[in-house]
Order: C-alpha cells, then structure tokens, then sequence
C-alpha cells in the first residue's frame, strides 16, 4: 500500500483481488512477480460487481438472480477533507 491510501472498513485485499479504480478508470491487479499495490493517496471502499460482468455468467442465471461478488473500488484520492477526517480518526484512537 502506498503513502497516504486509506481503507474503509472491511476492504479486503488479496494478492488476486482486483482494484477498480473509478475516477481513472482502470483495474489494478497484482501478478505471479509484483503484489497489488493501492495506489498513493488512494480512498478505497468495500463494493461489489455484477457476476454477468467480464463475461462471468454464461447461463443468465447470476443476472436472473442478482448476483455480485465482492469488489473493493478505488471512489476517490485523498483531499483535504479526506486529511481531516483521517487526522480526527488517528485524534480518538
């Protein structure tokens, strides 16, 4: 992880996750090599994705039922009102 990146609870990372990240609009992924790194100053929050996506779901039957899978996402990089809210957290620990 990166100077400055702040995880939302329950943000779970593994070496396979995928990282999406919104406001660039790519997905980070570590390989075989290199770890996956949560970029510098990056805000990451626990979401989900659609199973139909990426072509995961051949048969219709996640899309039928509402089906997602666990999806950390990059929503925003760190500004002053991240700096604030993460001093007065660091200020009650």
């Amino acid at each position: 992880m990166r100077a400055g990146a702040v995880l939302a609870a329950g943000v779970r990372l593994t070496g396979s996750t995928r990282l999406y990240d919104v406001p660039n609009e790519t997905v980070h992924t570590g390989t075989g090599d290199d770890p996956l790194e949560v970029p510098e100053r990056a805000v990451v929050v626990p979401g989900s994705r659609s199973m139909t996506d990426e072509g995961s779901d051949d048969t219709g039957f996640a899309a039928e039922n509402g089906l997602s899978l666990y999806a950390p996402i990059i929503v925003k990089y760190r500004d002053e009102r991240t700096d604030a809210g993460t001093a007065l957290e660091d200020a009650l620990r």
